[in-house]
């Protein structure tokens, strides 16, 4: 049934160096028998349940969906930001964390592991299309036969298909230290701050930061920065927004720059991606 909870499994968005991915908290199942799924949805009013803090795993599988805004899910070695459209599958026992925009809402429905299809055994991107993200919350918030909402719980799952084009996967390094940087570098993507100055903010030498990318997630720091760009792009995009506006948000003074950059990340132009999402958010 319909749980409706605050603005992440908590709050604000949690500074990746604190997160704690060793020993993560465990929740148990959230699916009663004999149904297959539930959703909660997180927007910011007072919480009816207790909520999970910080890093956790579920035992059942998890699906987690931006209803309206946009939300940002952290994995062990990876940040992903989501708008309306997107979701991420989660395998039972997969330690994460999300936060949301305020004013967002966020959705996460739980699928109990007997129903999770065999190929889903690893986390993926998938559409959830306004259409599906309705049927989802109709089937929390009302009342129905059982038999009945057991096959449109099955008919739910058999919808589910994979983003074509997901929301970027953003590694992030292992070191605390590194992390910290990382975070504020993800915040502001816009910022023209050269590596020297980065590492000077966090009171590091250039040296190490190099060092830590280049081992923790196998690039350089130009190369990651682009990438969080272009993370940063396509929730822009996703939302509506022109290209040059987008380009500007993302640290670029040419449009021509930005979309050739977006097109070596992506394989697609701008104006693709543009094409192709935007629509997707208008038919749900």
């Amino acid at each position: 049934m319909l749980a409706t909870v605050p603005g992440r499994e908590r709050g604000e968005a949690p500074p990746a160096v604190a997160l704690r991915w060793a020993e993560p908290s465990a929740g148990g199942a959230e699916v009663s028998a004999p149904y297959l799924l539930t959703t909660a949805v997180f927007d910011g009013s007072p919480p009816a349940v207790p909520v999970p803090a910080g890093v956790h795993t579920h035992s059942d599988g998890l699906l987690v969906w931006p209803h309206h805004g946009s939300l940002t899910v952290y994995t062990r070695d990876s940040v992903r930001r989501l708008v309306p459209g997107q979701g991420i599958w989660l395998p039972p026992g997969t330690p994460h964390d999300a936060s949301c925009d305020p004013g967002s809402v966020s959705c996460y429905t739980y699928v109990t592991r007997a129903a999770i299809p065999p190929h889903w055994s690893a986390p993926r991107p998938l559409r959830v299309r306004r259409a599906l993200q309705e049927m989802l919350l109709h089937l929390d918030a009302t009342s129905m036969p059982d038999d009945l909402r057991l096959r449109t719980q099955r008919v739910v799952i058999d919808l589910l298909e994979e983003d074509p084009y997901p929301a970027i996967d953003v590694p992030v390094p292992a070191d605390g230290r590194i992390r910290a940087l990382a975070d504020d570098v993800m915040r502001d993507p816009e910022s023209e701050l050269s590596l020297e100055a980065w590492a000077a903010r966090h009171a590091l030498s250039v040296r190490t930061v190099t060092r830590a990318f280049g081992r923790d997630v196998g690039m350089s720091f130009a190369r990651w920065r682009a990438l969080v760009r272009m993370s940063a792009a396509t929730t822009l995009l996703a939302q509506g927004h022109p290209v040059s506006l987008v380009a500007h948000r993302c640290g670029y003074s040419a449009t021509s720059a930005f979309s050739a950059a977006f097109r070596r990340v992506t394989g697609v132009s701008p104006t693709e991606y543009l094409r192709e999402t935007v629509p997707v958010q208008a038919d749900r």
